[in-house]
């Protein structure tokens, strides 16, 4: 956690060493410009969790009620020495880290600030983060140690503070952060009052304040500037789509775009140095198109090419996630075949079956068939819509959501539940069900089970669904009750996840590395885990 500042005694003064020919925390921040690079870097920083490696992907359902591997998903390897804990351990923390660094060296007297709203400004931008890293960690770890000094030597001695008290403290930043962060973002991708009211929303419903959670997404849900898209807009309108497939269109996310849906995305820009990769959804998330045989035992699908990219089937729905949950209205808008591809077609002009529909019987003789039979959810890929083709990328070219209006509307009306009122509660998720033209619920209908059902048919792909279990208790009672596989052969068996998981899987286990580190105070392990 050192931040890279070294200071030297000399008797009754101190020599700071500042150096001149590469950037450091002495050299940087000096006036506005250099805390806006900074600012880039905590950005860089949350995408991470977006662009990042299979530790961090898995944040995004896989191992849940959304999804299951082909690795295998054996929770019994989830211990503190496994690293898909210590991987979004580490990405936090250093989010965290940068994020304090900023808030800190803004206080500089030296720094050269234009006004102190522009000095304030900064600050509430990062406290906004340092409130988004902790509220994750808070939903991974439960109780973990709070950074709100920046840290400028070797420190060994953490501890962990209680949940609640973590989230008490991001509620404290995003009240600053509400009181000094512009309206709207400084440019694409930046945050605003209205992404810090949002996370508010979801801080309270942590802390059960949910008068304060209503009082939060309210403020958003009753701005102006800020309304569900229902009407089809964007690029790519002169072809067959639907609203729903018009918000996960490339280049239709954000706000310069006339999206009002949008609170804040993350930003890929894959022609620019330093613009990111993009996700790897498309990979993740697709079907094994190109393993997928012809009946004559040929490829029946071109490797990377534009209509689909290159899908390898890393995550495969649940049987609940492509079939159960639409099962009670499967005319929803957000199931319609421009946004969850069920049926595929040979795409490989050598195949003698090339416009074909593919068959399960094809498929029944291989093994992980689940992988080839699996449903697209087509916010995952760039369909028809590739700037850039490779053969072993597999990622999409577009910016995602981190945080859109309808997410707003189900957690106010996760607040109105959590208060009893099973009305407003309805009136909310009717809201977002109605834009779908979808069936409405009945008020007796709604409880945490539904409310989370509709998260998933509203938000799939793009939402964090393992801290959202995780947040609530229920990671363990949702992989029992829907991780099981479809297979070719339209068989469903439990997934080695539902098989595995035990109750303390709700939460992380702390890194053994962080505790191992910690040598001047214990980093106490979380129940269950060695």
């Amino acid at each position: 956690m050192g931040l890279f500042v070294i200071v030297f005694s000399c008797d009754e003064a101190y020599l700071e060493e500042i150096p001149k020919d590469f950037l450091s925390p002495e050299n940087a921040f000096n006036d506005p410009q250099g805390f806006e690079n900074a600012m880039v870097g905590v950005y860089d920083r949350v995408r991470d969790f977006w662009e990042g490696d299979w530790e961090a992907y898995m944040l995004f359902g896989n191992y849940t009620d959304y999804a299951f591997s082909y690795n295998p998903q054996d929770y019994t390897v989830q211990t503190s020495t496994y690293p898909w804990s210590e991987m979004n351990w580490n990405y936090a923390y250093l989010l965290l880290r940068d994020a304090q660094l900023i808030i800190s060296r803004a206080e500089n007297e030296n720094v050269s600030w234009d006004s102190e709203t522009q000095k304030k400004e900064i600050i509430a931008e990062g406290r906004f983060f340092r409130a988004w890293g902790h509220r994750l960690l808070a939903h991974m770890f439960g109780g973990v140690p709070i950074i709100n000094e920046e840290i400028s030597s070797p420190k060994t001695d953490f501890v962990r503070s209680s949940r609640e008290e973590v989230y008490q403290f991001c509620k404290e930043d995003l009240g600053y952060a509400i009181e000094n962060l512009p309206d709207a973002g400084k440019a694409p991708g930046r945050v605003g009052k209205a992404a810090a009211y949002h996370l508010l929303a979801e801080v309270n419903l942590c802390l059960h304040d949910w008068d304060g959670a209503i009082n939060a997404a309210s403020t958003v849900i009753n701005d102006p500037n800020y309304e569900l898209m229902t009407e089809r807009f964007g690029r790519r309108t002169d072809m067959e789509g639907d609203v729903y497939w018009d918000l996960h269109q490339r280049g239709n996310t954000n706000r310069n775009t006339g999206n009002k849906e949008t609170i804040w995305t993350i930003q890929f820009d894959y022609d620019l140095v330093g613009g990111g990769r993009g996700t790897n959804w498309e990979l993740r998330w697709g079907p094994f198109l190109e393993r997928t045989k012809d009946p004559d035992g040929e490829n029946g699908f071109i490797k990377g090419e534009n209509q689909y990219g290159r899908p390898v089937g890393h995550f495969t729905p649940t049987y609940w996630l492509q079939q159960t949950v639409w099962e009670d209205d499967w005319d929803d808008m957000r199931n319609s075949t421009y946004n969850i591809r069920r049926e595929f077609y040979y795409n490989n002009p050598e195949s003698n079956y090339y416009g074909q529909k593919v068959t399960k019987d094809v498929l029944i003789p291989l093994s992980q068939s689940y992988r080839y039979c699996q449903c697209f959810y087509m916010k995952a890929c760039t369909e028809w819509d590739h700037p850039k083709l490779t053969k072993n990328d597999g990622r999409i070219f577009k910016d995602v959501y981190a945080m859109r209006l309808a997410e707003t509307y189900l957690l106010r009306a996760e607040a109105y539940l959590g208060k009893g009122d099973k009305d407003n509660a309805a009136a909310d998720i009717n809201v977002v069900r109605t834009r779908a033209n979808a069936t409405s619920v009945n008020p007796a209908d709604v409880d945490m089970d539904y409310l989370l059902d509709e998260r998933a048919r509203e938000l799939a792909v793009e939402e964090m669904r393992t801290p959202t279990l995780m947040r609530l208790g229920l990671l363990y009672d949702r992989v029992k009750k829907y991780s099981y596989t479809l297979w070719a052969d339209d068989s469903v068996t439990p997934t080695l996840g539902h098989e595995t998981i035990q109750p303390h899987n709700n939460l992380f286990p702390i890194p053994q590395t962080a505790i191992d580190l910690n040598g001047g105070a214990v980093l106490e392990q979380n129940p269950g885990y060695d």
